[in-house]
């Protein structure tokens, strides 16, 4: 297989991480690929030290298949590929014990919300656009870090 010259330097990066940022089309499944497999035959790096994040399961698993198709699935050990979500989750799993239950998900988040409005009468013209601004303020304070006093 033949690359030019942007994505062979992308291939041969030495140590430390890289950034691989290219339009739709452009090869960047097939250079990351590449990539791992210079590192682990050429440059000896454990497969499991590698960690690969995308934005879709469907990058995630396309990335593996063909990682998994240039070494033949002769390793034992094997690079991490997932989506932000997927690895923040296995990170919270694996140091806290976090498991399904203890994230709450959007439907959830919603019914919480719906509930407090019709114990508390209140009365919104647009209850979808209503519960996502009140959720929308519970975000800004907590990645701001607003104390509840000051709020």
């Amino acid at each position: 297989m033949s690359f030019n010259s942007s994505q062979q330097t992308a291939i041969n990066h030495g140590k430390g991480p890289m950034l691989v940022l290219a339009g739709p089309g452009s090869g960047k499944t097939t250079v990351i690929t590449h990539r791992i497999l210079h590192l682990t035959k050429d440059l000896e790096v454990n497969p499991s030290n590698i960690l690969v994040i995308t934005f879709t399961k469907a990058a995630a698993k396309e990335m593996e298949e063909r990682y998994l198709n240039l070494i033949e699935a002769k390793s034992n050990q094997r690079v991490t590929f997932g989506t932000f979500h997927a690895i923040f989750f296995r990170i919270l799993k694996y140091a806290y014990n976090y498991n399904a239950g203890n994230i709450i998900s959007e439907d959830n988040r919603y019914q919480i919300i719906r509930e407090i409005i019709m114990k508390n009468h209140i009365e919104v013209n647009d209850e979808a656009e209503y519960i996502g601004n009140v959720l929308d303020e519970i975000s800004l304070v907590k990645n701001e870090m607003i104390p509840l006093e000051q709020y």
